[in-house]
């Protein structure tokens, strides 16, 4: 069943947790902080539910409620939302159409506990593409995280990692480079007090000569450095670039890749596992997963580990990896469980997506709901395909939607 969401309701109930440090049943105790993202703050929550229940979509981008000091433009997308203190910040990456331009920007907006009232945050713009943004607090300082890309729309360029912290004052510093190689950044989750990212580099998105994608698995203290999790970064070689991850109750992880540039597992997505005691020593699906699940994102509800994802609506990508057709097939946003014994995800629901769509960012309201913030083409054009809506003129738009649990 679906039902309406109030985002001002929404932002209330969640945020009002940080201001008395409960009040709804099986929430932490979290101070002056935010609710926890983490699922190890939810011990109560142990097994698995009976139904999941994604409300309305409230649409915010393009709408009324954007500063007017934000300059919206026709596609938006590459969406991140986090929780700081008492407020939600949200940024997303707004620009002509979805292929790199040198008028893209990435905004961030922040509203206060129970209010619709965004306000302006920060303005990145770099004369060229920027993408991916990762919004993450450490140490009682809020980070965001990004790539610089190039300007042709028809080749994907990073040129760039850049972090901005944001000072107690509320003010922006200066975007500092980090890495000594060019990475894409993809997920970030703090889990047990730590933070730790996937990242990709190297084959085509480096040079048309350059070796196997490498995917990269880093853990930080302060969300400044960033050291290998295990005896080196590398976790991956091969044609994986986009990784999200969680951790089960063991501490085990477990993560969900796309295999777009294919290797000797073929074409598609593969389920990695590592141990809690290893988890630089990553164990991938022997053979990718024909379906792609791009831009994933992974969250736990109590043993259950779930994925949003892209959901492709045509023939599946593997094993050869036809990307032309693919691009040419339409698109949604789909909930996916982790069959574990299996290494396989099983579909859930779909949520609101068509033609330019997914990049699901997910965070935690407390014991039984999540907050979701999403894209897509216009949703009344089911049919249309994904490169379709990547050049239409009408643009993506992002809505806020919330999950929730019944145990």
């Amino acid at each position: 069943m679906r039902r309406a969401l109030d985002l001002a309701l929404l932002l209330a109930a969640s945020l009002s947790l940080a201001c008395v440090g409960g009040g709804l049943e099986g929430a932490p105790a979290v101070g002056n902080q935010a609710p926890s993202d983490d699922p190890a703050e939810y011990p109560e929550v142990t097994g698995e539910y009976e139904t999941l229940d994604a409300s309305e979509p409230q649409w915010l981008i393009p709408g009324p409620d954007i500063p007017s000091e934000l300059q919206v433009q026709p596609s938006n997308n590459n969406v991140d939302i986090h929780f700081f203190e008492d407020q939600l910040f949200l940024a997303w990456r707004t620009a002509p159409y979805h292929f790199a331009d040198p008028a893209a920007q990435l905004l961030v907006m922040a509203s206060s506990a129970g209010k619709q009232d965004w306000s302006p945050s920060l303005v990145v713009s770099h004369g060229s593409d920027v993408r991916e943004p990762r919004l993450y607090d450490a140490q009682g300082q809020l980070h965001l995280m990004y790539f610089e890309a190039g300007v042709e729309p028809t080749a994907f360029e990073p040129k760039a990692t850049w972090l901005r912290s944001r000072d107690h004052d509320g003010q922006w510093g200066e975007p500092t480079l980090l890495f000594d190689e060019v990475e894409v950044p993809w997920d970030i989750k703090e889990r047990g007090g730590r933070l730790y990212l996937t990242s990709y580099v190297g084959g085509h998105y480096q040079d048309a000569t350059a070796e196997p994608l490498e995917l990269r698995f880093r853990q930080s203290e302060d969300g400044v450095t960033w050291s290998s999790v295990g005896a080196g970064p590398t976790v991956y070689w091969g044609g994986v670039s986009e990784a999200a991850f969680e951790f089960d109750q063991a501490g085990d992880l477990w993560a969900v890749t796309r295999n777009e540039d294919c290797d000797s597992t073929g074409c598609g997505s593969h389920v990695c596992f590592a141990k809690a005691e290893a988890l630089g020593d990553w164990d991938c699906s022997e053979a990718s997963d024909p379906r792609r699940f791009d831009s994933p994102e992974l969250f736990r509800y109590g043993s259950e580990i779930f994925v949003a994802a892209r959901r492709n609506l045509g023939e599946t990508f593997g094993p050869e990896g036809d990307l032309l057709a693919y691009s040419l097939t339409p698109k949604t946003t789909a909930i996916y469980r982790i069959e574990r014994d299996a290494r396989q995800l099983v579909h859930i629901m779909d949520l609101p997506g068509t033609g330019d769509t997914a990049f699901p960012a997910i965070r935690r309201l407390d014991a039984h709901r999540f907050l979701l913030a999403n894209y897509t083409s216009p949703v009344d054009q089911p049919e249309l395909s994904w490169l379709d809506g990547q050049i239409s003129p009408e643009g993506t738009s992002i809505y806020l939607l919330e999950l929730s649990f019944m145990p």
